[in-house]
C-alpha cells in the first residue's frame, strides 16, 4: 500500500479520496460493511456552487481526515485490518469525544481516519441505526473504487448533526441542508430525525433546541451548539446526559483523568513524563479557575439588591 503514493507529492484532497479508496479496499477484504461520510463522500445536491464564466459548478467539500461508519458487528475485524495494515491508534472511543462515537488513526502516508461505530445525536441503538442508513445506501466511485454512502436525506441529516457541534448558528452545512431546503426536504429529514431518535440534535443545529428543555441531552447540545468552552458546564452536561446511572459514574471517572491521546496529538510527540505532569497541572489550573468563577458568580448574585429584594 506504501508503495502507491510514496514519493509522490499529492495534495489533500487527492490524500483525503485516496484513503477512502484504501478503507473500502481494506473493508472488501475483511467482509465489512462500511459507508463513507463527509468529505469527499457528499452528495454534490449537498455542496455549495458558484458560477465560473457563466456556468455552475460544485465546490468541492474541505476535509483533512477520511470518516467512515462501520456495522458495529464488524468494528473489531476492520479495526484489525487497519493496525495490520500501518494505522495506529492515537484515540479509542473513549478518549475520542464527549459522545464516545469514534475512534481515530494515524498513517504515515494517508494521514487521520476516523472511524466511527455511531454518529453523534442518533440515540437508537448503533447496530440498527446502521442497518436503516445501510438499507438505504447509494454506491458512488471514490479514487476509482466503488463505496458506499448514505442516502441524500441521511447525509442532510448526517450534516445537520454535524453542523450542531460547531458552536456555529450560521455554519455552512446548516445554512445548505436546512435553510435552502425545500418544505417537503425539511419535513423528511423531520420524519427521519424522530425515526432514529436524532429530534435533540436537530433541534440544536436548527435553533430550536428549547423545545426539548426537560431531556437529558439538553444541556450536552446546549454546550456545543453555543460553543460554550467551559470544560466543567461540559463535563456536567456529560453526565446529566449518561443513560444510566452506572454511565454517569464512568463520565465522572473520566473526568479525572488527563485525556493523553489528544494530549499527544496536541503536541505531535510521544508523551514524556513531564508532559503528563504539566498536563495534569493544566488541568487543575483551568478546573480551579472555571470552580471560582462560578463560585464569583453566585456570591455576586446573592449580594445583589436586585436579587435579595426578589426573594423577600
Amino acid at each position: 500500500m506504501n508503495d502507491m503514493i510514496e514519493g509522490t507529492p499529492i495534495g489533500t484532497a487527492s490524500r483525503i479520496e485516496l484513503t477512502h479508496g484504501v478503507l473500502q479496499r481494506l473493508a472488501n477484504r475483511c467482509g465489512t460493511d462500511l459507508l463513507h461520510v463527509k468529505g469527499p463522500a457528499v452528495s454534490p445536491d449537498l455542496l455549495a456552487r458558484r458560477v465560473v464564466n457563466g456556468e455552475e459548478i460544485v465546490i468541492p467539500r474541505h476535509s483533512t481526515d477520511a470518516d467512515v461508519l462501520v456495522r458495529p458487528e464488524h468494528l473489531a475485524q476492520f479495526e484489525s485490518m487497519l493496525v495490520n495494515h500501518g494505522w495506529r491508534k492515537v484515540a479509542d472511543f473513549r478518549n475520542g469525544s464527549a459522545f464516545g462515537h469514534a475512534a481515530n488513526y494515524w498513517h504515515e502516508l494517508l494521514g487521520y481516519v476516523d472511524v466511527h461505530r455511531q454518529f453523534p445525536g442518533i440515540d437508537i441503538a448503533p447496530s440498527p441505526a446502521f442497518q436503516a442508513l445501510w438499507t438505504r445506501r447509494q454506491g458512488i466511485d471514490i479514487a476509482h473504487t466503488p463505496i458506499h454512502t448514505p442516502s441524500v436525506t441521511d447525509q442532510r441529516l448526517i450534516l445537520l448533526l454535524h453542523a450542531a457541534r460547531s458552536g456555529n448558528p450560521n455554519h455552512p452545512d446548516k445554512v445548505r441542508c436546512w435553510d435552502d431546503a425545500s418544505d417537503q426536504e425539511r419535513q423528511t429529514v423531520r420524519t427521519l430525525a424522530r425515526d432514529l431518535d436524532a429530534q435533540v440534535a436537530l433541534a440544536a443545529a436548527i435553533g430550536e433546541l428549547e423545545q426539548y428543555r426537560g431531556h437529558r441531552t439538553y444541556d450536552l447540545w446546549r454546550q456545543f451548539s453555543t460553543g460554550d468552552p467551559s470544560r466543567l458546564h461540559e463535563w456536567r452536561a456529560r453526565v446529566r446526559a449518561a443513560p444510566t446511572r452506572k454511565e454517569a459514574v464512568k463520565v465522572v471517572l473520566n473526568s479525572l483523568a488527563l485525556n493523553r491521546p489528544h494530549l499527544r496529538m496536541d503536541l505531535g510527540h510521544d508523551l514524556t513524563r513531564a508532559d503528563i505532569a504539566r498536563g495534569y497541572w493544566n488541568r487543575t489550573v483551568k478546573a480551579s479557575q472555571e470552580v471560582l468563577q462560578v463560585v464569583r458568580k453566585h456570591v455576586n448574585k446573592q449580594l445583589d439588591p436586585r436579587h435579595r429584594r426578589g426573594h423577600r
